[in-house]
């Protein structure tokens, strides 16, 4: 595939970080490893094994927000620069530069939320009040095997990790690179009681819009005709 204007962010006067940030990029319902090396509110350069389309929309975790929707402009040798579907604010940059000064602890992988996914699984199904016999029966395995998925022994395979996902009320993505707050509904309901920049709110809208509708947040576009103003 031919590599296409290699541009981020074409206003260079907006906060750019260079950083290291260890993160998931997810793409037609495949959530792959990836790692944020250049950081600015309009966009990001990222490095990953994975080989993303152009032509599909993705999503990033990032701290502070979640799941972010974005889209590929360019490529070459896996590495993606990438354009968010609308700005990012300076307090998400800035978590973002907080968290990649962070070193992991004891070989541990940490997400975005500086949670291990064992310790986001047990936050989660405790938040839903859920038993471990009882998230177990539902999603299809043994209560020793959720044992040791909160114990950070094992990882869940990746059909068993979407339908947990699905049990604990978050993305596949969000489950496995971090899920700020309790999850989706906890994240909209404080969206709602905040006030924010456009793009805060159009954000808040897309995800609401999302949720509603069944469909990624990525999938879903919102347009002002500022003419008619």
């Amino acid at each position: 595939m031919p590599v296409v204007d290699n541009e981020i962010d074409p206003d260079r006067r907006q906060p750019r970080l260079i950083l290291q940030l260890n993160t998931g990029v997810g793409q037609a319902g495949k959530a792959f490893d990836a790692e944020i090396l250049n950081l600015s509110n309009s966009g990001m350069l990222v490095k990953t094994g994975a080989e993303l389309s152009i032509d599909d929309p993705l999503e990033v975790v990032l701290p502070k927000s979640g799941a972010v929707g974005a889209k590929v402009v360019w490529f070459a040798d896996g590495m993606y620069g990438c354009s968010f579907l609308s700005p990012i604010s300076d307090d998400e940059l800035q978590a973002a530069n907080d968290l990649a000064s962070i070193d992991e602890d004891g070989g541990k992988r940490f997400g975005v939320d500086h949670e291990t996914l064992g310790s986001r699984i047990k936050r989660l199904r405790t938040s839903k009040n859920f038993t471990m016999r009882g998230l177990a029966e539902r999603v299809g395995v043994s209560k020793p095997t959720l044992w040791k998925w909160e114990g950070d022994q094992v990882r869940p395979r990746h059909d068993t990790m979407r339908r947990l996902a699905g049990e604990l009320g978050v993305s596949e993505l969000e489950l496995v690179y971090g899920a700020p707050g309790l999850g989706e509904a906890a994240a909209i309901a404080e969206e709602e009681n905040a006030s924010g920049s456009l793009a805060e709110i159009i954000r808040s809208s897309r995800r609401r819009i999302a949720s509603a509708a069944g469909v990624d947040e990525a999938n879903v576009e919102i347009n002002i005709n500022w003419d008619a103003i």
